[in-house]
């Protein structure tokens, strides 16, 4: 969780006219929700402790699920998680790109806060430009669960990494991208590739008109190969209280 401490650690990483102040937690719980195991970021800073924090914290989760799982008592219980997902161990790595040569961004003073929380294990370091990293990416973690785009490259990254992108739901957040003309362009070409993708991709742009710079997120899903699961609910009266699972 993100206790005084880690909130007060990151404090000197804040830039305020990146505009991530409010967008790092949602990121941070984006994570904890969605429990990717393979997530990039381009473009260190503010944001990237949470990124770290959240995946650590979903190892801690997980393994307190895992076991929770295997006591009998809860079983009767019928809970609701997934046994079969706890087959596959949890294991997140976290690959961030950056030039480090901004002097307005924080990201040199990244890794040192990192350390300072316990989380520089979590985290590896593609220093150099977006472009052309692709193949490093690819080496050091395959396809992406989640990626957070901070950027203003962001078109150049998907056209390069589009591919990188788990078509099975994979997830990528863009910053910044619905109130200036290139990034509109890049919202443009998003919508081009609905054709490629067979029209499975989902698209949410959240925009913060209450903020003076970088004032949107946009949440891409890729859907091409993804199939709804079947109801994973275990059969019994405690998953079904009112009955309407026995109609018809």
């Amino acid at each position: 969780m993100l206790d005084d401490s880690f909130v007060s650690a990151v404090r000197t990483l804040q830039v305020p006219e990146m505009g991530t102040d409010a967008t790092a937690p949602m990121l941070y719980w984006l994570i904890r929700t969605l429990r990717p195991q393979r997530v990039l970021e381009v473009g260190m800073g503010y944001t990237t402790p949470f990124l770290a924090r959240a995946l650590r914290d979903n190892e801690k989760a997980y393994e307190q699920e895992k076991a929770l799982l295997a006591d009998p008592a809860v079983a009767e219980l019928q809970p609701l998680a997934h046994a079969p997902y706890y087959d596959t161990p949890y294991r997140p790595r976290l690959v961030c790109i950056d030039r480090m040569t901004d002097p307005s961004s924080s990201a040199p003073r990244v890794m040192k806060t990192l350390e300072e929380l316990a989380l520089a294990d979590t985290c590896h370091l593609i220093e150099g430009d977006l472009r052309g990293s692709a193949e490093r990416v690819r080496e050091a973690v395959g396809l992406l669960d989640f990626a957070w785009i901070d950027t203003w490259d962001t078109l150049a990254f998907v056209r390069e990494y589009w591919d990188l992108i788990d078509p099975s739901g994979g997830v990528f957040a863009a910053h910044y991208l619905m109130t200036y003309p290139e990034g509109r362009a890049v919202l443009r070409y998003l919508e081009s590739l609905r054709g490629r993708d067979g029209g499975r991709m989902e698209i949410l742009n959240l925009r913060e008109p209450h903020r003076f710079a970088q004032n949107s997120t946009t949440l891409i899903r890729r859907t091409r190969d993804y199939t709804d699961p079947r109801d994973l609910r275990p059969h019994g009266p405690a998953n079904d209280p009112t009955g309407v699972l026995n109609i018809g």
